[in-house]
């Protein structure tokens, strides 16, 4: 029996690697503005910077690559007090159209990164090996790294639902089948937070409206998901640098 499936989509026919390297970057190393005829993709693989193009100032953290189109003026910046680590890849394409979104920062995944880092080290160059390792990339762009996006928002939604609940980095990681330090690096470079971070400042809100709304600290606690009162107003204090009885209305007899 003969199976043939049509393939859908456009790859573009002709992809030429220019060049790639890695560099460790000092504190505030900043490169640009400048203008190219080429594609180049960085991967941020430890530290932290900013990515100002057309879509504005953009945050990048490890984890994340970013991307500059042709003929686009890009200027990028390494954070001040952790600056980033990358490795990039420039190439040329019959298509300036190849990464059509409305972005240029994605979660990328890591095995590319650590390819690429090894043909780096290794000082391969063979057009072969890096043009396919574009393709990779593509591919993550339009399939994998939405993927991972969609993850992290069905993690975040879960969290809005359920701040109340025992939520720990082990129970998301086996509810959602993510290897945990993956998980807190896409969750971190989405939030600018960890769960443990995300989870409190959901419990903070709401205990805010429920004092407000004249509760008791007892049963705000409680309903917040803290199992005693002490660590609540702890907490709470903490976060607004003042006492929640201070909110809390006497209980009327």
């Amino acid at each position: 029996m003969r199976n043939e499936i049509w393939i859908d989509g456009y790859v573009p026919a002709v992809i030429k690697p220019l060049f790639f390297g890695s560099e460790v970057c000092k504190k505030g190393h900043e490169f640009g503005p400048y203008a190219r005829s080429h594609y180049i993709v960085h991967f941020c693989v430890s530290g932290k910077g900013k990515l100002f193009d057309k879509f504005g100032e953009q945050d990048v953290t490890a984890g994340q690559m970013f991307i500059i189109r042709p003929n686009e003026i890009t200027t990028y910046t390494a954070d001040k007090v952790h600056p980033w680590e990358y490795c990039w890849i420039a190439f040329e394409c019959n298509n300036f159209d190849l990464f059509d979104t409305d972005k240029s920062v994605y979660y990328y995944p890591k095995e590319i990164a650590d390819e690429l880092m090894d043909l780096v080290t290794k000082k391969i160059s063979d057009s072969a090996i890096y043009t396919a390792l574009v393709y990779k990339i593509i591919y993550s762009v339009s399939t994998k790294v939405v993927e991972t996006e969609c993850a992290v928002d069905k993690i975040i939604r879960y969290i809005d639902f359920n701040f109340m609940a025992d939520i720990s980095m082990a129970f998301l990681s086996k509810t959602f089948g993510y290897e945990r330090s993956y998980l807190y690096r896409i969750f971190k470079a989405r939030t600018n937070k960890s769960v443990k971070e995300y989870v409190t400042d959901k419990r903070m809100k709401q205990a805010k409206v429920l004092l407000g709304r004249g509760e008791s600290v007892t049963g705000t606690a409680y309903a917040v998901g803290y199992k005693d009162e002490f660590n609540f107003s702890k907490a709470f204090k903490k976060r607004f640098g003042f006492s929640p009885n201070k909110l809390s209305k006497p209980q009327k007899n």
